[in-house]
């Protein structure tokens, strides 16, 4: 099939669906008339929330209307705080990936990812929203590995996590370098009105240019699963120019479980250029209740390029992991394989790269 067709689908199929579920929340709150709060956008909101686009091809303008249309979900909800301070759609960045991935055992997942950070001035100056289709257990326990990775392999009970939809209002530093709290609140939006809460404490060691130590220790609450807490390491070595060495761990307790889980592994990355490369991550995961002391270990294989635009990507991937669920049996071969666009809202890269070239 012609890439360029495929790409087109795909994207016009998140379009499609991102706005089908926001679309319903939409409509409810805005029906309610006690609200005193106009459902209506003059042209000025809409010029607040206008991304100036390069080009005038399909692919532009399918990025050009799906960042207007989540920005002008942002501001409206800002708008339900008051009008003292005008929303700053610089401040508005996000991504959104589609794909599939083909797993032995659990057949064909198709996925969509949906991740919206921007700040809401009228709620307050420090906070900021966020709005996606995540997987709900990684990202509320802070256990999330490779931020949406195609191939994300994470602690045994967030693996293969069913992706909703959240909403959520918090705090973190706008410096990731330094050290310090952040917490935040929201609800899940499916299934009812389902909330959480966490706070994590996030520290950085950074003792040269080449290695970078970050640890988080998270407290998290749910209403179905009660509290749980997590714990995760990170240390990071940078080799030569286009390589970069990772070594990590973490560890999750859960009411619900009542048992520690954990996941340790190492993933080489190599770089052809700033967009495009090839990573290989070994990873090997234990449950403290289980029978089998490590029930599965695995490796897997990603390569990433630029897809017709620097800020659309196309993701490869495969996972090579072997499982044992008894100890008198022998360890079984899955094999799982995928591939992904992902697609980059406001200046995504060059507010990331602003930032951490100071």
């Amino acid at each position: 099939m012609n890439l360029r067709v495929t790409a087109l689908t795909l994207a016009l199929f998140v379009s499609s669906n991102v706005w089908a579920e926001q679309k319903k929340l939409n409509q409810q709150s805005l029906s309610n008339n006690e609200t005193g709060f106009s459902s209506k956008l003059d042209h000025d909101e809409e010029a607040r929330c206008h991304f100036e686009q390069e080009n005038d091809e399909w692919i532009d303008n399918v990025r050009f209307s799906t960042h207007g249309r989540l920005c002008r979900s942002a501001l409206w909800l800002d708008g339900l705080f008051g009008d003292e301070y005008e929303f700053n759609d610089d401040d508005f960045r996000g991504k959104v990936s589609i794909g599939f991935r083909q797993d032995e055992d659990d057949g064909f997942d198709p996925r969509l990812r949906v991740k919206i950070r921007t700040k809401l001035p009228n709620v307050s100056k420090r906070f900021n929203a966020f709005i996606g289709r995540v997987e709900e257990d990684s990202f509320i326990s802070n256990t999330e590995v490779n931020q949406g990775q195609l191939n994300t392999v994470g602690l045994r009970s967030v693996n293969d996590d069913d992706a909703e939809w959240l909403v959520g209002i918090g705090y973190r530093n706008p410096d990731r370098r330094e050290n310090g709290f952040d917490f935040s609140v929201g609800a899940k939006l499916s299934s009812g009105l389902n909330p959480y809460a966490k706070l994590a404490y996030r520290h950085v060691y950074v003792p040269n240019a080449t290695n970078f130590w970050k640890s988080t220790q998270t407290v998290f609450w749910r209403r179905d699963d009660g509290y749980g807490v997590s714990s995760t390491l990170d240390y990071i070595r940078l080799i030569g120019d286009k390589d970069i060495l990772k070594w990590d761990v973490g560890a999750k307790y859960t009411e619900d479980s009542e048992q520690w889980e954990w996941i340790t592994s190492t993933t080489w990355h190599h770089s052809f250029t700033d967009k495009k490369g090839i990573s290989t991550r070994g990873y090997v995961r234990g449950e403290e209740e289980n029978p089998v002391s490590i029930p599965e270990f695995g490796i897997t294989f990603t390569y990433v390029k630029p897809f017709l635009r620097p800020w659309l990507s196309l993701e490869t991937g495969i996972d090579f992991r072997w499982e044992k669920d008894f100890p008198d049996s022998e360890y079984k071969s899955k094999t799982r394989v995928g591939f992904q666009f992902e697609m980059l809202l406001g200046d995504y890269y060059d507010r990331f790269d602003e930032k951490f070239r100071k």
